[in-house]
């Protein structure tokens, strides 16, 4: 099965706390049996609102579908679900894999 890469596109709360409470939240996700990362990347035109890429992997979609829901449940993801001032996207990807015709 293809590994499972779940990404969501954050717009967050001006908050200064915000970094302690996202890395907080990820030390104990990652915990998790089924969770492989946790990556966190932000954009760089600082003439635009800033964005955040928070992207999570998993070692297939069924794992994915599993832990996933644990999410919300966790105090220390909470606190960090808490921060979001607004989700943009978020869904699950796999690698693509180009159709060939014959």
């Amino acid at each position: 099965m293809a590994e499972i890469t779940e990404i969501f596109i954050l717009k967050m709360k001006d908050d200064p706390k915000v970094d302690a409470i996202r890395e907080a939240a990820r030390k104990d996700f990652v915990t998790l049996d089924g969770v492989t990362s946790w990556e966190t990347l932000v954009t760089t035109d600082q003439s635009r609102q800033t964005l955040y890429a928070d992207i999570f992997t998993f070692p297939d979609h069924e794992t994915a579908k599993r832990v996933t829901p644990e999410f919300a449940k966790r105090p220390s993801t909470q606190a960090f679900l808490g921060q979001i001032e607004e989700m943009v996207v978020g869904q699950f990807f796999e690698a693509h894999q180009p159709k060939t015709s014959e």
